[in-house]
C-alpha cells in the first residue's frame, strides 16, 4: 500500500511539474512570440496603409508635375503682384505707361513709409498718393485697370477724390486724387524695403 501511495505522489508531483513547466513555457517562450507576431502584424498593416496613402500622393504629384509650367507661370504672376521689394520706380513707370495707353496723365506720386499689414502676416503696405488727369471715360478705364483688370501689382484703392477741370483749353479734363496701398512681401527676417521714386 505504501508503494502505491508513493507512486501516486510521484505521479501527482510529475503532473504538477508538467503543468508548471507548461505554464512557464507559455509565459516565457510562447506568449512573447505571439505578442511579437501581433506587433509585426500591426506594423505590417500600418506599413500597407502608409504605402497606399503614398501611392495616392505619388499619383497626385504626377498630375501636378504635368501642370508644372502652368504652376510656375501662376507663381511668377503672384510674385509680380506681391514683390519682395518696394519697386516704386517700376510701379510708377507702369502706372504712367498704363495712363499713356488709356489717354490719361499720371503724376504727383508720393509714397509713404512701409507699415506692417494688419490683415496679412509678413506683408507690408506702402501708402501711395497720386493724381490722374484726363477725360472722365479714360479715367474710368484707368480706375478699372488699376483695380485688377490688367494691373500686375497688388494694390488696394482706398479713396478717389474727383476735381473738375481748371484747364480753360480743355474743360472736359478731370483730375482724380487717389489714395491707395501697394503691397510688398519682403523675405523673412529682412528689413523694410527702401522706398525710392527715381
Amino acid at each position: 500500500m505504501g508503494g502505491r501511495h508513493a507512486d501516486r505522489l510521484w505521479m501527482a508531483a510529475g503532473f504538477v511539474t508538467i503543468v508548471l513547466m507548461s505554464v512557464a513555457a507559455w509565459f516565457l517562450l510562447i506568449s512573447p512570440q505571439y505578442t511579437e507576431a501581433n506587433d509585426l502584424q500591426e506594423q505590417t498593416d500600418t506599413s500597407l496603409s502608409q504605402a497606399t496613402v503614398l501611392r495616392k500622393r505619388i499619383v497626385a504629384l504626377k498630375k501636378e508635375k504635368a501642370n508644372l509650367a502652368e504652376l510656375k507661370a501662376a507663381l511668377k504672376t503672384y510674385q509680380e503682384a506681391l514683390p519682395s521689394d518696394a519697386g516704386t520706380s517700376a510701379f510708377l513707370r507702369q502706372l504712367q505707361q498704363s495712363g499713356t495707353d488709356l489717354g490719361v496723365e499720371v503724376g504727383g506720386m508720393t509714397v509713404g513709409s512701409p507699415a506692417e499689414s494688419k490683415d496679412s502676416t509678413g506683408v507690408l503696405e506702402l501708402p501711395i498718393q497720386l493724381t490722374v488727369t484726363g477725360k472722365p471715360a479714360a479715367l474710368g478705364d484707368f480706375l478699372e485697370q488699376l483695380q485688377g483688370g490688367g494691373q500686375k501689382r497688388a494694390v488696394l484703392l482706398n479713396s478717389a477724390t474727383w476735381t473738375a477741370s481748371m484747364d480753360a483749353d480743355d474743360p472736359a479734363k478731370t483730375s482724380i486724387s487717389l489714395q491707395l496701398k501697394a503691397f510688398v512681401a519682403p523675405p523673412v527676417a529682412a528689413d523694410a524695403p527702401q522706398v525710392t521714386t527715381d
